[in-house]
């Protein structure tokens, strides 16, 4: 008796832990699952996002459109992206604000933004500007490779 007890007992350890394991292995998939559902909807908001900031500032001054667009970055649903990704994305919205140093200067400049970057990029403030424009590509090369790890 005591020992089909115990051979019953160390059965449904067995099966209790392979069933645990199972089920960590399935939560392994989901939580893996929603991090890229999370970074592909958030990619995807960014480029439309970015395609509505390139044009926005042929209405309104490239500071506006920068508070616009990363208002919009803000507001995007971070919460199972995983954390190296919206710490990415959160230095990347801080250099588009930094940026703003610079763009302060030119409330008047209108027309698409790589365009006036351009002229921002020549002229009195191009030092400084180059700098910050850097920084926004080298946070935009962090997310990337963010998405690859």
């Amino acid at each position: 008796m005591k020992l089909a007890l115990t051979t019953m007992l160390c059965f449904t350890i067995l099966v209790c832990n392979s069933n645990a394991e199972k089920n960590n292995g399935n939560n392994i998939e989901i939580k893996n699952s929603r991090a890229l559902d999370c970074i592909d909807n958030v990619m995807q908001f960014d480029q439309e996002l970015g395609k509505i900031r390139n044009h926005s500032c042929e209405q309104i001054s490239l500071s506006e459109t920068i508070n616009e667009y990363t208002n919009g970055l803000k507001y995007l649903d971070y919460e199972y992206c995983p954390e190296k990704f919206k710490l990415a994305f959160k230095e990347h919205i801080n250099a588009w604000l930094n940026i703003k140093r610079v763009t302060d200067n030119y409330p008047e400049l209108r027309g698409e933004m790589h365009e006036l970057f351009n002229v921002i990029e020549n002229g009195k403030d191009s030092v400084e500007f180059k700098s910050l424009n850097k920084r926004i590509w080298d946070t935009w090369c962090a997310i990337e490779n963010n998405i690859i790890d």
